[in-house]
């Protein structure tokens, strides 16, 4: 993975050979992904699709990396961290709201360190809880 530096976006080129290399890896950037695009908003609501999380992690957005992405979140989804909104020709559109255990964890700590799925499901666990009270 190489970081760059455009405006105040750090962002990410991932070899698409590492993809299938270290699915936690991957992952990983989407979930931070997704806590990058909460941290930025003003409003209450995200909405994403798999390729808006392709673009702003610098991933490649050819289909079969858009179905992996698909996958991360889907797998967020049945945990309730996001929601599904609907399903268009250009494929399905997911949002997090701010009563959302990811939402609360993305607005209310700085830095968030993961190494995949199974480790966001103890962070939120220990985490969310404390940030509500």
């Amino acid at each position: 993975m190489y970081g760059e530096k455009i405006g105040s976006c750090l962002l990410f080129s991932v070899v698409a050979s590492t993809i299938y290399r270290d699915y936690e890896e991957f992952s990983r950037r989407v979930i931070l992904t997704v806590i990058d695009m909460i941290r930025r908003t003003k409003g209450g609501m995200i909405t994403f699709n798999s390729k808006k999380i392709a673009v702003l992690a610098g991933i490649e957005s050819h289909p079969v990396v858009l179905t992996l992405i698909k996958d991360v979140l889907e797998r967020l989804k049945e945990r309730g961290y996001i929601q599904e909104v609907g399903r268009t020709k250009h494929g399905v559109k997911f949002s997090v709201t701010r009563e959302s255990p990811l939402w609360i964890l993305a607005k209310n700590y700085e830095k968030v360190t993961i190494k995949g799925l199974e480790d966001l499901d103890e962070v939120v666990e220990k985490l969310a809880p404390r940030a509500l009270a």
